[in-house]
């Protein structure tokens, strides 16, 4: 990743990870993905975590984007390798990665990482050890609220959703929803649907 470089379009640049949480002997995984423009957010919660977890996870993900994603930066992991640096290839999207130890080259989604553990996770840890599926739903409506309701500063105090919207009036997934309201959609049924599809939910 070039010093300095910030994307200036929604889906150039799309900054993934994931979360390790232990209790016990037990680990839970919560992979992330957030658009570094525009700020949308979508998460998992996973029993397990390798690169067809992560590659399954992202397929469906992909599908819930509004615009099509130019490049993705993830650390050197192995869960960002195999199936998924594979998906991504074929699909003709660059992978960027962080250099081992830096990560401040991927301060986006770090940053997002921190909100949601101080935000959600902590109110919610034991659930993700003892119901992973209701841990999700519950999950998809803290990022139903983060995309589309909550004013973010960056953004001059509007939505993701609304800031996306605003740059893209013909985008692929909403337009049905505000041709007539021109209201944010409401994004529960497009997380929820992630949840339901992913095994996990």
């Amino acid at each position: 990743r070039p010093k300095h470089y910030r994307p200036v379009k929604t889906g150039e640049l799309i900054g993934m990870d994931a979360i390790e949480l232990r209790m016990g002997e037990m680990r839970r995984y919560i992979i992330t993905m957030i658009d570094e423009h525009s700020d949308y957010v979508l998460a998992l919660a996973v029993p397990s975590l390798n690169s067809d977890i992560v590659n399954h996870f992202f397929s469906r993900a992909a599908r819930l984007f509004p615009v099509g994603i130019s490049q993705i930066i993830t650390d050197n992991g192995k869960e960002f390798l195999g199936s998924f640096d594979k998906t991504l290839q074929e699909a003709a999207i660059k992978h960027l990665w962080t250099y081992p130890y830096t990560p401040k080259m991927n301060a986006i989604c770090e940053r997002f990482n921190r909100a949601l553990r101080e935000q959600f996770i902590e109110f919610n840890e034991i659930l993700l050890f003892e119901d992973l599926a209701l841990f999700n739903l519950k999950l998809a409506e803290y990022l139903a609220l983060y995309n589309s309701k909550r004013l973010h500063k960056a953004l001059a105090l509007t939505t993701p959703v609304e800031y996306i919207l605003k740059e893209n009036k013909n985008c692929n997934m909403w337009w049905t929803h505000t041709q007539q309201t021109h209201r944010p959609p409401r994004l529960g049924r497009y997380v929820g649907w992630l949840v339901q599809t992913s095994g996990y939910g």
